[in-house]
């Protein structure tokens, strides 16, 4: 289960630094940790800066709901999007069908690029329409606040039909802080001995 989810490493909660940023909402983490929102078929959004965990927290998700049965596929969104535009008809096929059947769809990073392209928009579209329909859940991770994805998407009708089926049942958590990325690249930074 693990190999198929597209997982690249088995995280969890217990080995994320909590005290680094004291305001993550860490009560709800833990709470969409438990995998209650599989069985109801919610969504969670987790929306904010670069670096302070998102992709963690997404990713500790996911694998637990591996460990615990569930059929699990965790794309990159921006990467997994551009291959489907780029692919054949009956490969576009395939891949809906791969991002719709799993109990579990984590589209980590979602507009990181900013905008996406039209077969994105519309693949996206497509994914969380028919989820909803099927009571399967989704966690997305996002750097761009809700308000903004009709300018990503370019179509604010379609970014209203997106988010009204999946903030119907939904966790939103908000991710403030510092980046965890800086800290560690400063330490990195600290710790080199200075050429003569």
């Amino acid at each position: 289960r693990f190999k198929r989810s597209g997982l690249d490493e088995r995280l969890s909660l217990a080995d994320f630094d909590w005290r680094f940023n004291p305001k993550l909402p860490r009560s709800a983490c833990f709470d969409l940790h438990t995998l209650k929102f599989i069985g109801e078929g919610a969504n969670a959004l987790i929306i904010g800066k670069p670096g302070t965990g998102k992709s963690h927290v997404a990713k500790a998700v996911a694998y637990q709901a591996t460990l615990q049965g569930y059929d699990v596929r965790y794309l990159e969104a921006d990467t997994e999007f551009a291959r489907y535009a780029l692919a054949s008809t009956a490969e576009r096929t395939e891949l809906l069908k791969d991002w719709v059947a799993p109990d579990l769809l984590i589209l980590d990073d979602l507009f990181l690029a900013r905008r996406i392209s039209e077969h994105a928009a519309e693949v996206l579209q497509a994914i969380v329409h028919q989820r909803y329909k099927l009571r399967r859940a989704i966690v997305i991770t996002s750097n761009r606040v809700v308000q903004d994805w009709g300018k990503y998407l370019g179509d604010a009708t379609m970014a209203s039909t997106i988010l009204d089926r999946l903030m119907h049942r939904c966790a939103m958590l908000e991710f403030e802080g510092k980046s965890y990325r800086l800290k560690e690249a400063a330490a990195r930074i600290a710790i080199t001995p200075e050429s003569s």
